[in-house]
């Protein structure tokens, strides 16, 4: 798109742009103020003006202005600046407000050189708002605000397309994608998060580019994915990358959208990873075959739950996105408990609980509940676990009556049998076998004295117990 004039919108004296009592914009004002004063230009940049536009609360603000790296530490001092990318021309300043720690990040108008690495510019050239603006990568991050005079400043069109709800790439679409090829999915993040349609110019370049993604490193996909499935509208992200042609290069090993049944029974809500991915891999996400619709009998699964390639389709997703072990655990932990939760053949109390000990109780009901609406199976069962959760803890996990020392003051050395033991009597007590400590310790006088007796039961096992 050819630049145009920059369109100044000043925001009536009623509803201002910027409301005065964050202290994070009162700082960044603070610092747009003092450039000014020195005779600089400095305005507001990217994001922030998209929010505010979008009558969205700005998470933080960026300030652009003519002034070099050395020049803004010179107006603040070496105290209050520090430099996070002076190579590109951007210094942070920081301070405090009304004693809150407050930073914002300056960076000089500039042009880029080539991105031979598809990610970083090779050199940066000082230059105007107007082509500062010009490098960036959509259209609704490409504005500026002026907060001395209260005035949006446009040079790319990113108001019309604020007002149309269209993400576009600022000038050559291909080109901005291959200055850095997350591009492409940060251009359906955005849309996914502002509900947005994408630019058929733009779709189009993504489609093309879209092997391209492969240049980008696990880490940063893996950023930018965390965002869009954590995004109540991950379903339309979702879709919208698959239709673009990009998750078979970043997500092979996940089923393709129409297929991920589980998956699209989540709310249309923030949700935690770990739950998302939980989802996407779920042993039980199908329908089978024979129990699809329309004529779909309520299913009811044999457990234990056949292992299939749920876990190997995690520990492939954590080493192509860099996932962090903690959210690999969590979402097994979410897979397990919703297993036992959503379970339509009765379970003892025994078989549910030592599932909900890791945490990630109330994302596992939701989970469970999903599988009830996909498998027609009744939730009543969840409801009479939600009842016994509700109560204290002490009374849903309970201090153990028998213990290991319990064992070893009887005279059994710890072994395999003891452990197993120590299993049985902890299920017993959990199912309300026994009503006292008193009769536990009886049981396990018997059970010593004739443990042909007291063979263990056999007990569910979770999809990762499978031998």
């Amino acid at each position: 798109m050819s630049s145009q004039d920059p369109t100044a919108q000043k925001p009536s004296a009623d509803r201002p742009l910027f409301h005065a009592g964050s202290l994070h914009r009162q700082f960044a004002h603070e610092i747009v103020r003092r450039l000014v004063d020195r005779g600089y230009v400095a305005y507001y940049a990217g994001g922030c003006v998209r929010d505010a536009l979008l009558n969205l609360t700005p998470k933080d603000f960026d300030v652009a202005t003519d002034a070099t790296p050395e020049q803004v530490r010179e107006v603040f001092g070496a105290d209050h600046t520090r430099a996070v990318g002076e190579a590109f021309g951007v210094v942070l300043v920081h301070g405090r407000l009304a004693k809150t720690k407050c930073q914002v990040e300056v960076a000089t108008f500039r042009t880029d050189g080539s991105y031979s690495d598809g990610r970083r510019p090779d050199w940066v050239v000082y230059a105007t708002a107007e082509q500062d603006a010009q490098r960036r990568d959509f259209t609704i991050n490409g504005l500026f605000y002026d907060p001395i005079a209260q005035r949006v400043i446009d040079f790319v069109g990113g108001q019309i397309d604020l007002g149309n709800r269209l993400l576009r790439a600022i000038g050559d679409p291909y080109a901005r994608i291959n200055e850095d090829k997350l591009r492409m999915l940060r251009a359906i993040r955005f849309a996914a998060r502002f509900a947005f349609e994408l630019d058929p110019a733009t779709r189009k370049a993504i489609e093309e580019s879209a092997s391209g993604i492969q240049r980008v490193s696990g880490e940063r996909i893996g950023t930018e994915l965390s965002k869009i499935l954590e995004h109540p509208n991950r379903q339309w992200a979702w879709s919208e990358l698959e239709r673009c042609g990009l998750l078979a290069h970043i997500a092979p090993e996940l089923l393709p959208v129409d297929q991920a049944e589980l998956f699209l029974q989540l709310p249309d809500a923030h949700l935690e990873l770990p739950v998302v991915l939980a989802a996407m891999v779920h042993p039980l996400g199908r329908r089978s075959p024979e129990t699809s619709p329309p004529n779909r009998p309520p299913s009811v699964p044999e457990y234990p739950i056949p292992s299939q390639t749920w876990p190997t389709a995690l520990e492939a997703i954590q080493l192509r996105w860099k996932l962090p072990n903690a959210t690999i655990d969590s979402a097994r932990v979410c897979v397990e408990a919703s297993c036992a939760l959503a379970n339509p053949k009765p379970l003892e109390w025994s078989q549910v609980q030592p599932k909900l000990l890791h945490g990630w109780i109330d994302e596992s009901m939701h989970l469970a509940q999903a599988l009830c609406r996909l498998h027609l199976w009744s939730d009543s069962g969840i409801q009479t676990f939600k009842e016994r959760l509700a109560q204290p803890t002490h009374l849903w996990n309970p201090e153990p009556w028998i213990k290991g020392s319990d064992l070893i003051r009887a005279g059994l050395k710890p072994g395999p049998a003891f452990g197993k033991l120590l299993s049985q009597a902890r299920s017993m007590q959990l199912d309300g076998r026994w009503t006292s400590e008193a009769m536990a310790l009886e049981w396990l006088a018997s059970a010593i004295r004739e443990p042909e007796r007291f063979q263990k039961p056999e007990r569910f096992q979770g999809p990762e117990q499978e031998q």
